[in-house]
């Protein structure tokens, strides 16, 4: 008999738990059995579906930046004022609690403080993702100027990686253990400053 995918395999859902387990446990601490036990595989249809350990790692962190650039993209959609979006973003920061209740924060900055610029495909992967993301930020700045929101000579392009890096920032200080409170306030401060 040979032993291959299960007949529930989906590679889409594989991909998703394994994208979990390496969000909330970092690459380096996810071992081969949490990848076999969150993808429910056996080695061998592990390695038939992504030939290493990197190559599951390069498309579960691929997987998130995707589907939370299209999040963000849908979110700005639906708000009414680019600026309670802007607000919401940063605030969001405080809901990034894992399966554990511990904050995982985003893995974007976790594989950023994980790898560095050390692994090439990882490095153009952060890059890429630290890109779509002040864009979207830069939208929605662009839209705040229209709506008379923002000041129209404001650099809404600069502001746009400024707010990446304030909600990276703030994201790193969630997991430090920084109170909601001083989140709060440091979102206020930061609102204030593009008024």
């Amino acid at each position: 008999m040979n032993r291959g995918r299960p007949r529930s395999f989906c590679p889409e859902q594989a991909l998703e738990n394994a994208m979990q387990v390496f969000w909330q446990r970092g690459y380096e601490a996810t071992s081969l059995q949490d990848l076999l036990t969150a993808t429910g595989l056996s080695k061998s249809s592990l390695y038939q579906t992504y030939p290493s350990k990197l190559a599951w790692f390069e498309a579960a962190f691929a997987r998130y930046c995707h589907n939370r650039q299209q999040l963000l993209l849908e979110l700005l959609e639906q708000s009414s004022s680019p600026l309670d979006y802007i607000r919401s973003r940063l605030l969001g920061v405080l809901d990034d609690d894992g399966l554990d209740g511990i904050p995982r924060g985003c893995m974007l900055v976790n594989v950023a403080n994980e790898f560095s610029l050390n692994q090439p495909s990882i490095a153009l992967l952060m890059k890429k993702a630290t890109e779509g993301g002040a864009q979207v930020l830069t939208t929605a700045l662009k839209r705040a100027q229209a709506l008379g929101e923002l000041d129209a000579q404001a650099d809404t392009e600069a502001l746009g990686f400024y707010l990446q890096c304030v909600i990276s920032g703030l994201r790193t200080q969630v997991k430090s253990g920084l109170s909601a409170d001083q989140i709060k306030a440091t979102v206020t401060h930061v609102m204030n400053s593009l008024n």
